[in-house]
């Protein structure tokens, strides 16, 4: 056990000559914030100090919780986000006031949006200064976090400090989960205990309406209610009677560590199912009756389970379901926007604890033929799905004219060779983050995962850079509960230029980690071959491939696919092992990854910088919500994809669209080909 400050031990303090506070201030904020992380269980905080938070930040330290200390307070809430999904518990972090709250904030929006629960400690200015814009580092974070936490409190008072974070951990881990936040400002850091004194006439004890282990021995643990009896009953008799349900796991199946009980609800019930972001292998995707995505014969479900399942954007908000019953760990998750039979509200372990019960109590566990000839349907919708699957990605392997002659790789056939390494050296058990976007959608429905909290994402935040973090974070996490399992983390070039300084923190820890990016030269350049054109033209003849701005060649909206990531590894080398490849063969793209993973294993991080073919896009991109968002350029100067795009998807829209002839939308696997480009590209590596 480490070695506690003297300000933590009291026998210590008892063979001083001169006792604390003569010479020093005591006690602290610090003291009394350390002491409630103590209790709630914190093992390691991640952040980045400054000069307004040294009394806590040093008494975290001093009481023997790690400091994980990034460069960007971004990334430090990143991996306090990914650590908290992968172990289940509240995690902290801390920034200093002013730039470095600032700093946090794209993060902490991410954490709201995803439900983690974070405790943000941050500084805070003196009150007597507020709103002059004329002391250092000038703002009140309590106000501007108030909008992406479910709590933000800006505190005065040392007396007030361990009642309000006591609240702030159960706030957080209270359905929906979320972040919270303290603003610890210097008038409250620098006051002395004796000052209660002349405070509401002293009435107030030196630690006002806290209780030490408030909930005894499960303090530590988040509150978990179960679900009506009676709307349990109807919803297990509304199950029994359905001939094709289907079930989507969402994250609170993680968050609730619900796992053994879907699991025996999926044997008693033959339900197929499919899981989604963090309650992806909830219940292991190797089960018999998971499926990746819905079968092609979708419109026969007769009723849906969504269970703990954020339905939104990413799911057309249920748009075609059937009439469901929806497990929710609160009203908040109860969708008016779904046709519900019945909803079941409480800790999705305990609601199908209760559902499981209830079923075998009933006899709903007698599964009848047309059941099973579903399930069987299902298994076999799978199988053929894999096999699909798998022989798409290799139409694009290294046999391929296109991937024989240039030395780039396939989004979909990497795909599959990560599927397959990750199964043939650790079961499927390797967690990854997805941080590209063109990789998200074809990486997606190839990864298999047999842990809980293995698929981290921006969640509906849908941005970049949070790889960097969430893979420190959630590897030490792994680290703690004994695992040396390395993290895959599938990074964009853009989220590297956004974050990848603090892989130094990764080099430092020796973490399992693989960084694999995918280097295809800037913010989704496969865009410019549906929108744009090959060179950029539609865009200002400032900005177009070719053209001169300030005497300096231009290359449109991209980076060079020269920029060499894999070069950081030079950088970094003097705070550790760290490994740096270079990827744009596919034939070798294969044993590149299992010497990245058997270094990340052995000695530290690995940056793989794998040289992608832009011509490759993110199906969305030519789908109806980006040919929404292109629909003000003009017809006539689209590039061929983009106009097949818009026909198919905005006819409704645009009515002239609607007398012309069809125009399939293109394949988004397909590379292109110089036919459809109507005109030379400028530069070499664009074809």
């Amino acid at each position: 056990m480490p070695k506690l400050g003297i300000e933590f031990d009291e026998e210590a303090q008892k063979q001083l000559e001169i006792p604390l506070g003569e010479r020093e201030l005591y006690p602290t904020v610090g003291k009394y914030v350390a002491e409630i992380l103590r209790e709630q269980g914190v093992t390691v905080a991640w952040g980045v100090p400054g000069g307004h938070i040294w009394h806590f930040v040093d008494a975290i330290s001093r009481i023997g919780i790690k400091l994980v200390i990034f460069g960007h307070e971004q990334n430090a809430v990143y991996a306090a986000e990914g650590y908290t999904q992968v172990t289940q518990k509240p995690a902290v972090a801390f920034g200093t006031v002013g730039p470095g709250t600032g700093n946090a904030f794209s993060a902490m929006q991410q954490a709201f949006l995803s439900n983690s629960p974070i405790i943000f400690l941050g500084g805070g200015i003196e009150q007597e200064h507020d709103n002059l814009y004329n002391t250092i580092q000038e703002s009140i974070m309590a106000e501007f976090f108030e909008h992406v936490t479910k709590w933000a409190q800006r505190c005065f008072y040392p007396w007030s400090v361990k009642q309000f974070l006591t609240r702030g951990f159960r706030i957080a881990t209270t359905a929906p989960y979320g972040p919270v936040a303290f603003e610890l400002g210097v008038d409250c850091l620098f006051m002395k205990d004796e000052a209660r004194a002349h405070y509401w006439g002293a009435f107030f004890p030196q630690h006002a309406d806290y209780l030490p282990d408030w909930r005894q021995e499960d303090t530590r643990k988040p509150i978990a209610s179960g679900a009506d009896p009676a709307s349990i009953e109807k919803a297990a008799k509304a199950i029994c009677e359905a001939k094709k349900p289907f079930m989507i796991l969402g994250d609170y199946a993680a968050w609730d560590q619900a796992g053994p009980e879907l699991e025996e609800f999926i044997n008693l019930t033959q339900i197929p199912f499919n899981t989604r972001r963090i309650g992806r292998a909830a219940v292991s995707e190797k089960h018999e009756l998971h499926h990746r995505g819905f079968p092609p014969f979708r419109n026969e479900f007769d009723l849906m389970l969504p269970i703990g399942l954020k339905v939104g954007f990413f799911d057309g908000y249920a748009g075609g379901w059937p009439e469901s019953v929806q497990i929710a760990p609160s009203n908040d998750y109860v969708w008016t926007y779904i046709n519900t039979k019945a909803e079941l509200v409480g800790n999705t372990k305990v609601v199908m604890k209760q559902l499981n019960e209830c079923i075998k109590k009933n006899g709903y566990d007698q599964i009848g033929p047309e059941r099973t000839e579903w399930a069987e349907r299902c298994k076999k919708s799978m199988s053929e799905a894999i096999e699909s699957r798998k022989a798409r990605a290799y139409k694009y392997g290294p046999d391929h004219p296109r991937y024989q002659s240039k030395d780039v790789l396939h989004f979909g056939y990497c795909s599959q060779i990560i599927r397959e390494v990750n199964e043939e050296l650790y079961g499927s058990a390797v967690r990854v983050s997805i941080d590209g976007y063109t990789m998200s959608d074809f990486v997606m429905p190839y990864l298999c995962f047999t842990r809980p909290g293995s698929c981290i994402t921006a969640n509906d935040q849908a941005g970049v850079g949070h790889g960097v973090g969430q893979a420190i974070g959630a590897s030490i996490g792994d680290l703690e509960n004994g695992s040396r399992i390395p993290f895959l983390s599938l990074m964009g070039d853009s989220g590297m230029c956004n974050a990848a300084m603090d892989i130094h923190v990764a080099v430092q820890y020796k973490l399992p980690i693989v960084y694999m990016i995918s280097n295809n030269g800037g913010w989704m350049p496969g865009m410019k071959y549906p929108w744009y054109g090959p060179n950029w033209d539609i865009l200002g003849d400032q900005d177009i491939v070719g053209g001169k701005w300030l005497d300096i060649d231009i290359t449109g909206e991209e980076r060079s696919l020269d920029t060499r990531y894999d070069k950081l590894a030079d950088v970094f080398a003097g705070n550790g092992p760290i490994l740096g490849q270079v990827c744009n063969r596919e034939e070798k793209f294969r044993e590149q990854l299992k010497e990245a993973y058997d270094h990340a294993e052995k000695h530290g991080p690995v940056l793989m910088n794998c040289l992608m073919d832009q011509h490759l896009v993110n199906k969305a991109v030519i789908g109806p919500v980006y040919s929404l968002m292109y629909v003000h350029l003009p017809w006539d100067e689209l590039p061929l994809r983009g106009k097949h795009s818009r026909r198919s998807t905005m006819k409704g829209f645009l009515p002239a669209l609607d007398n012309m002839p069809e125009m399939p939308v293109f394949d988004s696997w397909e590379p292109l080909t110089e036919e459809e480009f109507g005109y030379e590209p400028k530069l070499d590596y664009f074809k």
